[in-house]
């Protein structure tokens, strides 16, 4: 990859990030973050494609569960725990996006534990 591609993929990304983060802010709930699910799935998305191109793997990881998760969301209404596990998402996304560390194999057997019924990981 150029640099100037992973120079504007990186800017993709915290920008992507950036509206996650703004979603979420009016989010207080799991039928808050129902309501707001095609929005939240989008950002993810793109971050799920993004970031792997630009050797951002964990995050593109997380990207990808938590796309699946807003997937199941969208097709099957609210979630319980949601709310908690997309903020949990955006924070580990954000740490290992601005070179913290963050427990990826943590989150996602969490996820996998926590979500049984989803079966498209």
């Amino acid at each position: 990859m150029s640099d100037e591609f992973i120079k504007v993929a990186r800017q993709e990304i915290q920008t992507e990030l950036d509206s996650l983060e703004g979603i979420i802010t009016h989010c207080n709930n799991d039928e808050q973050v129902f309501q707001s699910s095609k929005e939240i799935e989008a950002h993810l998305h793109k971050i799920k494609g993004l970031a792997p191109m630009m050797d951002q793997e964990h995050v593109g990881q997380i990207a990808k569960t938590s796309d699946a998760v807003m997937k199941h969301i969208i097709e099957h209404g609210t979630l319980a725990d949601s709310y908690k596990f997309i903020v949990e998402s955006i924070e580990g996304m954000r740490s290992l996006f601005d070179g913290q560390s963050f427990f990826v194999e943590d989150f996602m057997k969490k996820a996998h534990a926590k979500f049984t019924q989803i079966s498209n990981w």
